[in-house]
């Protein structure tokens, strides 16, 4: 354990002197500063002009009279369905009335049979009793109570067509209305084509007046640049060969700060190492003395102090871990910097040379263009005075007419302005109006559907009287029915009490023939030779049984009657 002890100590003094520096990161140099001024040149190139603006306000506008054409077409539709089911209730109404009108015509047969059987009936009836009377009297009851129902459901039936009638002319005035929306929005769509056309003219026109005050400026602007690009380009050269020499010598600085620097965190690290080993040396010296101290002590001890000296062995080498990580970190960042402050320099030092270069290149042409100017001043003076005047007067002139057409384009322009502005109140006050209109018919359609419902709520009311009235009616035929079989019962009646009466006048006849008879008179005489009580005798018994007969027949009648 000793000599791994010694040999480990040997190998940290030996890495602690060849690496090593703190990680620190509140000591970074100053080489990123110019990279934040980079950014300050792309800050001021976005402007709009009034042209721009009124061209995305008539696109809005368009799309706007796009929106209204679409909800005008939605409530066309609606219209259409909304016609198509009045048409559809209309159908149904109008074969409601044909199946009213059948209904009426089969009633009125059967009221004319009726009447012409009734009086036969009442020919008949006035040879019978007072009860049929009663009993068609009340049949004919019957019938008023129906006929008067029938009138009630024409009435009712009458007064749902005048209904109908003013849901048609509601309809017919919706329509007309929406008729006179589309006139206005084609006369807006047109208004609004022709203001475009002349906002595009207005644009064409300002576009040419612009070209020719730039053309104008550029005229008279081009002498003096020619004359003064000279000037700027000599100032300029100067001023960057300046400032680059300043830049040199403010990075030449930042170097020798950067390796001062350097070197006082070198001495730091070297001290930092010396005071590790110092205090590592002392808590090994501390933790050996317990050990001389306990010598006689267990063995149970002496592997307590040898585990906690082995830990606390291997926290130290994770410590020297780290931190050798932690100097490597920071040898790479300054192997980085001061590459990259190399490559500035080097990129510097060719600015400079092409900036020496230029400006060399720009004195020669310089010279050149001042021994040409001198020596075309020289020789032709004269002709360059007279043109040079002729120039002016020229440009004077040109200006003059210039500040004219500019001074008439400008209130062209505050015209056109005014009319846009115009324009543009205007279009706002038809878009206003439009949605006035389109809610005016949005308020119309829902009053129409309302309408709608409650004409076919009614239509649904009629069609349930008129089914209670159909109801009625067959009760009526049923009844009618009933009377006609009555009738052919009667008739049968009638006919079976002739047969018996027939059978009555047979049966009177054989018995007139019988007592007519010689026979019978000599029995009558022999039993008149009787003593007078038999012969009173014999003739209660035979009126007796002849009345019993008789009321027989007459309940036998009567019961059939009733049947």
């Amino acid at each position: 354990m000793q000599i791994s002890k010694t040999s480990f100590m040997s190998s940290l003094s030996s890495f602690f002197l060849v690496v090593g520096l703190p990680y620190e990161t509140s000591l970074l140099p100053f080489f990123f500063r110019s990279e934040a001024c980079i950014g300050a040149f792309n800050s001021k190139k976005k402007r709009s002009s009034r042209v721009t603006e009124l061209e995305l306000q008539i696109i809005q506008l368009q799309e706007e009279l796009k929106k209204t054409r679409d909800q005008l077409k939605s409530t066309e539709s609606w219209k259409r369905r909304a016609q198509q089911e009045a048409e559809d209730a209309k159908k149904q109404f109008l074969l409601m009335l044909m199946k009213l009108e059948d209904s009426k015509t089969q009633m009125v047969e059967l009221s004319t049979a009726e009447d012409a059987r009734i009086q036969e009936l009442r020919k008949i009836s006035q040879e019978r009793d007072r009860a049929w009377q009663s009993e068609l009297e009340a049949i004919q009851n019957q019938h008023s109570v129906d006929s008067a129902a029938l009138a009630s459901a024409m009435s009712e039936i009458r007064r749902l067509k005048l209904q109908l009638e003013m849901v048609l002319r509601s309809e017919a005035a919706l329509a007309k209305k929406s008729e006179a929306d589309h006139l206005e929005i084609h006369s807006s769509q047109k208004d609004l084509a022709e203001a475009s056309f002349a906002i595009e003219n207005l644009k064409l026109q300002l576009a040419g007046s612009e070209k020719a005050e730039a053309d104008a400026k550029f005229m008279l602007f081009e002498t003096r640049k020619q004359l003064e690009i000279a000037q700027s380009t000599i100032e300029s050269l100067l001023t960057d060969g300046s400032k680059l020499m300043e830049s040199f010598s403010i990075v030449a600085t930042e170097l020798k700060e950067s390796r001062s620097r350097v070197k006082s965190l070198e001495e730091t690290v070297k001290k930092l190492q010396e005071e590790q080993y110092t205090a590592h040396i002392q808590a090994l010296i501390d933790l050996s003395i317990p050990k001389r101290l306990c010598f006689g002590s267990s063995d149970n001890e002496v592997e307590q102090l040898m585990s906690v000296f082995e830990d606390s062995w291997i926290v130290h080498q994770q410590e020297q871990i780290e931190n050798t990580v932690k100097t490597q970190c920071t040898y790479e960042m300054m192997e980085r910097m001061s590459t990259d402050y190399k490559l500035r320099v080097s990129e510097l030092e060719l600015r400079l040379s092409h900036t020496t270069s230029e400006v060399s290149v720009l004195k020669a042409d310089l010279f050149d263009r001042e021994e040409e100017l001198r020596r075309i001043a020289d020789s032709n003076m004269n002709l360059l005075e007279y043109q040079v005047g002729i120039k002016l007067t020229q440009s004077i002139a040109d200006v003059a007419e210039l500040k004219s057409k500019l001074t008439d384009k400008e209130t062209v322009v505050e015209r056109l302005s005014e009319e846009n502005e115009q324009l543009k109140s205007e279009l706002t006050k038809v878009e206003s109006e439009n949605h006035k209109v389109c809610e005016a018919a949005m308020l119309e359609m829902d009053l129409a559907k309302t309408a709608e419902k409650e004409a076919l709520v009614k239509l649904g009311l009629a069609s349930e009287e008129a089914e209670k009235n159909n109801q009625r009616a067959m009760k009526v035929v049923e009844e009618l029915k009933t009377t006609r079989a009555e009738k052919s019962e009667m008739e049968a009646e009638l006919r079976k009490l002739k047969v018996q009466a027939e059978q009555w006048k047979k049966a009177a006849e054989t018995a007139i023939v019988m007592l007519t008879d010689s026979e019978y008179k000599s029995a009558a005489g022999k039993l008149m030779s009787l003593p007078l009580p038999f012969t009173d005798e014999l003739d209660d018994e035979c009126s007796r049984k002849k009345k019993s007969f008789v009321f027989r027949r007459i309940r036998n009648m009567w019961n059939k009657d009733q049947k």
